[in-house]
């Protein structure tokens, strides 16, 4: 697991890199975390937690993210395969989180 968490920190780094370049040149940046179900989620939720993982990120890079389990609407879809939804669900995920995204790119918190 130490070397897990090195490698997250250093992608943190190689992140954040490229999210300051991409605001130096006029770019905006929304993280979104799309649903995942399962035994996916369980694994995930126990060896990289969100408070270690997607805070983190998001504080390192200062860009606006959306976590589908902070939106009741985006949360409540379940994953057949663990990591993606059916067909029919994306289609209503997405209607679901287009004004999130217009909101966090409208927010100027680039």
């Amino acid at each position: 697991m130490a070397r897990v968490h090195e490698a997250i920190g250093k992608r943190f780094q190689d992140i954040t890199a490229a999210v300051q370049k991409l605001h130096a040149r006029g770019g905006k940046i929304v993280f979104v975390r799309f649903p995942h179900s399962g035994t996916l989620k369980e694994l995930e939720d126990q060896q990289t937690p969100r408070a270690q993982t997607w805070d983190p990120l998001l504080k390192s890079t200062g860009a606006p993210g959306i976590h589908y389990q902070d939106f009741p609407e985006l949360a409540g879809f379940n994953c057949p395969e663990w990591s993606h939804l059916t067909a029919g669900d994306s289609v209503e995920f997405t209607k679901r989180l287009v004004p999130h995204l217009r909101k966090a790119l409208n927010s100027g918190a680039f």
